[in-house]
């Protein structure tokens, strides 16, 4: 007689001592995961939330983003940000999504930056449940921990700011996590990928290349891996909810683009011809190594909180090339650690961090113009990503060979999530402590906005349609806060069609016909427009008494004839329009009197005066 044999329940081994002790390590990590994740997100949180105490007047590229906003339901946008080239980044998504918690919020200038320090908390959390899903504690240590020390370089400022150089970094940490998902075999991630990436590229365009690589690189893993783990279910029902879903994120995201294209402005088009056909110089390959090598070397790297000087120019320099020895090296090192000794995983995600960092490099290397700091910012997160996934590589590899015993290897996780933790808590305090001296972009602005707009407002109520234009300054960022503020106000805003890429079709004047010019005048001008007999003048601000100011203009006058006759008109030019370096680079004249220079530049720092007069209509 045979006897015949069954595999144990499952039941009764989640009821048996090793089963229920497994259990119990498996819900206390996952406790420890959750309590770093929320120590993580902690200081993001309270920026955001920080933020609608603050006052605000938005200008700039804030007030345009505002206005843009605030269109969204009724004149929705089908383009994305303005470029300083004259077109416009591909998509919409990025005021589509800033819309949602907008006008939760109540429609206020600061709910733009309590909602993009909120999808910011968002993006951290999914990161963070994307690195259990992949390597359980150990890696939600590390990769808090790397966070948390991005999360205080950004710092409360930047991790709220909605301006598209800015809002997009933490959600390409995301975009790879997810890519990395999907080269495992991971289904679910592909549509919040495509999601993801189309964000990026939508807000900015410079992340074009890099998620076509990153996300051609994960495909291409995942189909080795097929004949593991297929491309897509068997099940005919999640066959059709995987494909559909990815249908409807593709229609959702770049319909609106293709219509523009096709029926509207062509935007497309232009960045293509741009991009194609443009006369300016692009960086080059040599400057994209040096930011490289700037960013990815370590402990000076400015995601480590490392300061970032700028040249004369505003450019960000690099560093020497030589600086990327010991960062290849260990990242060298790292993946063939982990090729040896089969840590697949963590060897791909290397593999994806390494494609990112090469296709960050041709992004930058196509960059026209000066190299500003937040047209390279995604070093940073390059940088985080590079050294995160040689610790992954790392600590794989020696659990992997090290000889330790079962007892030991259930405390290792332990033991780094203890040490992961402490270095969070301190990291996120250290950010939390920076908040209350954390003020809205552009505090000077505010306050001289804050009291110009109410005179503004009581003058023009109930007046039609008005075109704003700027004179005296070669920013006029002054003129985005009052249009921002005219249109809250129940009132009809109008721009040259040259303009139009900027705030919309629908404001230009070629759809609105104004009634009135309101003129924001800066600088110097503001004064001597007080002569002009066509204009009303309906506001203004001034820092000094006019008896400083007429001495002020003497004082001005002669500077100004100093610098033409030493060769700089342009810093004379400077003077009279707001404009800057004329501390810097006039001190290297010798022609050029340093006291009157020092005088001069003392009395320009407490704030150029702004008025605002109404006037006709343009003809």
């Amino acid at each position: 007689m045979t006897t015949e044999t069954f595999p144990p329940s499952p039941a009764l081994h989640r009821l048996s001592p090793a089963g229920l002790w497994s259990r119990a390590v498996r819900d206390w990590e996952a406790l420890f995961a959750v309590l770093l994740a929320v120590i993580t997100i902690r200081p993001v949180y309270q920026a955001a939330t920080a933020a609608l105490d603050l006052p605000w007047y938005p200008t700039g590229d804030w007030a345009v983003l505002a206005m843009r906003v605030a269109d969204v339901g009724h004149n929705t946008p089908l383009l994305g940000p303005y470029s300083r080239f004259g077109w416009n980044h591909p998509g919409p998504l990025l005021y589509w999504m800033l819309a949602v918690p907008y006008n939760l919020l109540g429609g206020r200038s600061v709910d733009l930056l309590a909602g993009s320090g909120l999808f910011s908390c968002a993006v951290t959390g999914a990161v963070l449940a994307i690195a259990w899903r992949r390597g359980r504690l150990p890696l939600v240590a590390l990769t808090s921990v790397a966070l948390a020390v991005l999360v205080h370089s950004m710092g409360p400022s930047m991790l709220r700011d909605p301006w598209n150089p800015y809002v997009t970094l933490l959600p390409l940490v995301l975009f790879v996590f997810l890519a990395w998902s999907g080269a495992e075999g991971d289904r679910w991630s592909w549509p919040p990928l495509l999601l993801t990436g189309s964000f990026l590229v939508q807000s900015h365009v410079g992340y074009l290349m890099m998620v076509i690589a990153v996300s051609a690189a994960a495909f291409a893993l995942a189909w080795q891996r097929r004949g593991t783990v297929p491309l897509i279910s068997s099940d005919r029902r999640k066959r059709q909810w995987f494909i559909g879903s990815l249908v409807i994120i593709g229609i959702v995201c770049w319909v609106p683009v293709l219509i523009d294209q096709f029926v509207g402005s062509g935007n497309l088009g232009a960045i293509g011809s741009y991009f194609i056909s443009s006369s300016d110089a692009p960086a080059g390959f040599g400057a994209a190594i040096d930011q490289a090598a700037r960013h990815l070397a370590v402990p000076n790297a400015p995601w480590l909180g490392a300061l970032e000087p700028a040249g004369l120019d505003g450019a960000l320099p690099g560093s020497s090339a030589l600086n990327l020895v010991l960062p290849v090296l260990a990242f060298g090192l790292a993946a063939i650690s982990s090729w040896r000794l089969r840590c697949g995983s963590a060897f791909r995600f290397q593999l994806l961090v390494g494609v990112l960092t090469l296709s960050g490099a041709v992004a930058t290397s196509r960059i026209t113009g000066p190299l500003f700091g937040y047209l390279v910012r995604w070093w940073w997160i390059i940088a985080c990503l590079w050294w995160l996934s040689i610790a992954w590589s790392l600590l794989s590899a020696a659990l992997r060979a090290l000889p330790l015993s079962d007892e030991l290897r259930r405390f290792v996780p332990a033991a780094i999530g203890v040490v992961c933790l402490v270095t969070a808590i301190q990291t996120g305090q250290n950010t939390t402590s920076l908040i209350s001296a954390t003020t809205a972009p552009g505090p000077s602005a505010t306050a001289i906005l804050g009291q110009l707009l109410p005179n503004l407002k009581t003058e023009l109520d109930g007046s039609g349609p008005v075109i704003v234009k700027s004179t005296g300054s070669v920013w006029g960022s002054y003129a985005d806060a009052i249009r921002l503020d005219l249109e809250r106000n129940g009132i009809q805003v109008v721009v040259e069609d040259s303009e139009s890429y900027r705030f919309g079709d629908h404001r230009s004047i070629t759809v609105r016909t104004p009634t009135a010019t309101v003129w924001v005048v800066n600088a110097d001008a503001a004064w001597f427009w007080r002569g002009h007999s066509d204009v009303k003048l309906l506001a203004s601000w001034d820092p000094l008494t006019s008896d400083e100011r007429v001495t002020y203009f003497d004082e001005e006058f002669e500077l100004a004839r100093q610098l033409t006759a030493a060769g700089r008109p342009d810093l004379a030019e400077a003077l009279a329009t707001g404009g800057g370096n004329v501390d810097t680079e006039g001190s290297l004249l010798t022609d050029v009197d340093q006291e009157l220079l020092k005088r001069v530049e003392s009395t320009r720092r407490r704030g150029d005066p702004v008025s605002i007069y109404l006037g006709p209509p343009p003809a």
